[in-house]
């Protein structure tokens, strides 16, 4: 029979369903904690199963919160809820260690594991991925134990797990692992004697469950620093010989020369206009060019339209630990393709992976996840995919060992209206067809060239009226002086 295990005591699940948590009228009520976070474990043919009692509730199921949907518990399964663990068992699944046959026993001593990994690790970051169910188990500081008991932290229902089979903890070197069972661990298909450092990708096997290891790239040593060169000396030069004494000769008597005429310092300007002693290069200054006609400006350039970006069908963001933890992709299309390779959508280069993994699709009735027969499996909500599977709500996707959070874009529509279909248009033609016409009412008409100023009509006007006032002024002057000459004569 199937039962809750809460500190150290266990509750049996009745057929049907049983509510937990801190408040009156529950089934196992747990001792403290919020009484609006709860839970309902149900007991069926199918087994058992687990989902949250309110949508407020803090629920998670081996360290992943609860979604909307029903999740599946399986022996040794462990269930957080208001700060309190508990452990789901089955009687059935805990008697004694079945030994294996002779001939399995042969053929385990001959396989044997050990040396170097191929891909060194750090010690952090370490996690174990289900080959099986797709469940992640992170190795604590503490370490990581297997087992068929109970209060192991990965817990293996299997006659061919002893109680407590094996154990990873962090080291020096990286994460060790260290063989504790009767029947024996084996590492990429060879038994571990005692202990083995694992490497990053490494596939470990009990019984029948096989994990893949996972964990922080170990960095690479720094190159070892040259010492410094010891400095050279100067040569020192040999002391010099004392230099020989030479007997002073006798000295003339001084002969007094006539004062010479007072030197007269040339004057600051003489200075400033003398020819100096080296004259500096001069740069020949450029002519200045005579001003050019003003030509027509050419017409401004249309202003590229701000481009819209398009708001995403879904979203991806990887929240397993590791290097691309929160690594997010955003899904345009409704068909995305992922895998290893470069000819994917969303390519994750991971040894995990396979080259054409899997494919996200959105169809009239929601999304879908179609695994295209990886490898190591495409998983949602924990549920390793046959075929395909539809998406409900925001589970967790898990692409071989690489877990997700897949997010779908809410979209608004109008009450009682349908789906408005937009017609495909061709971008690049449309690009050059605005790059061809002129943008804005000022690329219109491109301004003509400025010409001459015109001249005024009504100055015109002026100007004949002046000569013609002109011309009638000579013509009296003229009449005028040839009177006055008839009437001296």
């Amino acid at each position: 029979m199937p039962y809750l295990k809460l500190h150290d005591s266990q509750y049996p699940l009745a057929a049907g369903e049983t509510t937990l948590g801190a408040f009156e009228g529950a089934g196992i009520r747990l001792p403290s904690g919020d009484p609006a976070s709860r839970a309902i474990v149900s007991l069926g043919a199918a087994g058992v199963s687990i989902r949250l009692g309110s949508p407020e509730s803090d629920v998670r199921v081996n360290g992943v919160q609860l979604g909307l949907q029903p999740s599946p518990l399986l022996h040794g399964d462990k269930i957080e809820i208001g700060g309190h663990e508990l452990r789901l068992g089955e009687d059935q699944k805990g008697g004694s260690t079945q030994f294996v046959s002779a001939a399995d026993v042969a053929k385990m001593a001959a396989a044997k594991g050990g040396g170097a990994p191929k891909k060194p690790t750090s010690a952090t970051g370490g996690r174990l991925v289900s080959l099986v169910d797709g469940r992640e188990y992170p190795v604590a500081d503490a370490g990581l134990t297997f087992g068929r008991e109970v209060g192991n932290d990965v817990v293996i229902a299997s006659t061919e797990i002893s109680r407590r089979h094996a154990s990873i903890a962090p080291a020096a070197g990286g994460y060790v692992l260290s063989d504790q069972s009767t029947n024996g661990v084996w590492v990429n298909g060879a038994r571990v004697v005692g202990e083995q450092l694992l490497g990053r990708g490494d596939v470990i096997k009990m019984g029948a469950e096989e994990f893949r290891f996972y964990a922080d790239v170990a960095k690479a040593a720094p190159a070892p620093a040259m010492p410094p060169a010891a400095p050279v000396a100067a040569p020192t030069a040999p002391p010099a010989a004392p230099a020989p004494t030479v007997a002073p000769e006798p000295q003339a008597a001084p002969i007094v020369e006539p004062p010479a005429a007072p030197m007269v310092a040339p004057s600051l300007a003489h200075t400033m206009m003398g020819a100096p002693a080296a004259k500096r290069p001069t740069v020949p200054s450029a002519a200045p060019a005579a001003p050019a006609a003003p030509a027509a400006p050419a017409a401004a350039p249309a202003p590229a339209a701000p481009a819209t970006a398009r708001p995403p069908l879904a979203t991806l963001e990887v929240v397993a630990e590791g290097p691309l933890k929160g690594l997010k992709f955003e899904l345009h299309s409704a068909l995305t393709n992922i895998g290893r390779g470069e000819h994917n959508d969303i390519a994750i280069k991971d040894e995990s992976i396979s080259d054409s993994h899997a494919k996200l699709q959105k169809r009239a009735d929601g999304w879908y996840v179609v695994d295209q027969e990886s490898t190591n499996g495409t998983y949602v909500g924990g549920r390793r995919v046959q075929g395909e599977v539809r998406v409900e709500g925001a589970p967790d996707l898990r692409f071989g060992g690489i877990k997700m959070t897949f997010r779908p874009a809410a979209m608004a529509m109008a009450e009682g209206g349908g789906t408005r279909a937009i017609a495909a248009v061709n971008v690049d033609a449309l690009r050059k067809q605005a790059a061809a016409k002129p943008a804005g009412p000022a690329a219109k008409a491109a301004p003509k060239a400025p010409a001459t100023a015109p001249v005024v009509e009504e100055k015109k006007k002026g100007c004949a009226a002046v000569i013609l006032l002109l011309v009638s002024l000579a013509g009296t002057g003229v009449g005028l002086l040839s009177l006055l000459l008839l009437a001296g004569r």
